[in-house]
């Protein structure tokens, strides 16, 4: 099993993360592989938590064996989305991988383990059931276990989510995943825990692009009476770009001369034009997510890395439109709620 628990803040560092990797490249890698080597990892608990605590208080560690390395330390923000950021950047600063260690800031899916809670009975997480009910955007689980009934109904919502994150890994959970129930008995329509991940894999092959790559769908619907059309990245999910944490809406006026309100196909050249020379400014600083256009406004919908300066590098690009106002709002939103009405 994983070993990982919850940290308390230490002293704030002006750069807690290469901090981090400073020690872990001078010396801590090799003392907590020393600690795993003499099946003593708990010897690195206290350095470990420490140091990471110092990043963020509320971030979790993981110590595993590695998929391409003997060992993966893996920092994860646990399913919490303000700080999926931090727990991104500590991965984007990490040290190229080698023989004894590789990283990751998201747990994985691993095989069959038994779950124990000090003073609960263990979990073998292979005795769960699960229901399984995919709909057009994700695929809704509900858990039971049979030592379900012997814990609070807190404990029976963790233990939920670690079967979850164990049999379909983090990333997995986060961008297909929907609504989770933890069940006080097994529905009618269980199976075995173990036929979860081939079914939310196909659901996930059936809504990307053979590239593996997001799809974009298109929404239609109206707002105030007007007619609007959106053009969306599904599924629109933080996880799959967690450092991008900062909403940008850039609204492009257009002159109107359709009744419906949106542009003629000229116009429609040029703002798509525009959009790109946008996109193109950016760099690999953020990402063009989804659009709107209703009633005269076309809204890019962009999210940046709020440490870089791309909001300012958005603003100086904007100044080329020749055809009416252009408005940018800047946003931090790490788990991306500002377009939430766009990922249905």
């Amino acid at each position: 099993m994983p070993i990982f628990k919850r940290r308390r803040r230490n002293a704030v560092e002006a750069d807690p993360i290469g901090a981090f990797w400073s020690w872990w490249s001078g010396s801590g890698a090799a003392s907590v592989a020393d600690a795993v080597a003499r099946r003593q990892p708990t010897d690195a608990n206290a350095d470990l938590s420490e140091r990471v605590a110092r990043i963020h208080p509320d971030l979790e560690w993981e110590l595993g064996p590695g998929l391409h390395a003997q060992h993966v330390l893996i920092v994860t923000a646990a399913g919490n989305p303000e700080q999926r950021a931090v727990a991104r950047r500590w991965l984007r600063a990490a040290p190229p991988s080698d023989q004894t260690w590789e990283y990751a800031d998201l747990r994985r899916p691993g095989p069959a383990v038994t779950l124990q809670f000090e003073g609960l009975p263990p979990v073998a997480v292979d005795e769960s059931v699960v229901s399984i009910e995919p709909d057009s955007a994700s695929v809704h689980v509900g858990v039971h276990h049979p030592v379900f009934s012997s814990m609070s109904v807190d404990v029976q919502r963790r233990v939920t989510f670690l079967i979850l994150d164990l049999v379909l890994g983090e990333e997995m959970v986060e961008t297909w995943v929907g609504a989770i129930d933890t069940l006080d008995a097994a529905p009618v329509d269980a199976v075995p825990v173990m036929e979860l991940l081939p079914a939310v894999a196909g659901f996930a092959a059936e809504h990307t692009l053979e590239d593996g790559s997001p799809a974009w769908k298109m929404l239609e619907g109206t707002r105030d009476g007007q007619r609007v059309i959106a053009t969306a990245e599904y599924p629109l999910r933080s996880i799959r770009r967690p450092h991008l944490d900062t909403h940008v809406a850039v609204a492009i006026h257009y002159p109107l001369v359709r009744e419906d309100g949106l542009p003629e196909s000229e116009m429609l050249d040029e703002l798509r034009a525009f959009e790109d020379h946008l996109t193109d400014r950016l760099g690999g600083s953020g990402n063009l997510l989804a659009h709107e256009t209703s009633a005269g406004t076309r809204i890019l919908h962009f999210y940046i890395d709020g440490t870089t300066p791309a909001d300012a590098q958005l603003q100086a690009a904007t100044t080329g439109w020749p055809h009416g106002k252009v408005t940018l709002t800047t946003t931090p939103d790490p788990a991306w709620h500002n377009v939430a009405h766009l990922s249905g």
